[in-house]
């Protein structure tokens, strides 16, 4: 079971909603956290440079994310899949 403090009911409840399962990890595991290594860069890329007031930043992040293609989100989904199987070898 996830540590409860990086869980949420609203997210709990929609993968339950679209048959989703969730694997259970340490909750301090670098390796593991997709926003980390597959989000970010993409997002800090394109906000760089740039400035921005508070709402004009979520727009922006909003914006960008929504911009992604689909094949993005899978391959961060395939990724994340690889380093919890070598997170479990690990031990």
């Amino acid at each position: 079971m996830p540590d409860p403090s990086h869980t949420s009911e609203k997210g709990d409840n929609r993968l339950i909603k679209v048959d989703c399962s969730t694997l259970p990890h340490p909750s301090h595991s670098p390796d593991l956290a997709p926003s980390d290594y597959h989000i970010f860069r993409p997002m800090k890329q394109g906000l760089r440079g740039k400035h921005y007031d508070d709402d004009e930043v979520k727009i922006a992040i909003r914006t960008l994310l929504k911009e992604q293609q689909i094949q993005f989100y899978k391959a961060g989904i395939r990724a994340l899949v690889k380093r919890w199987n070598v997170a479990l070898e690990r031990g």
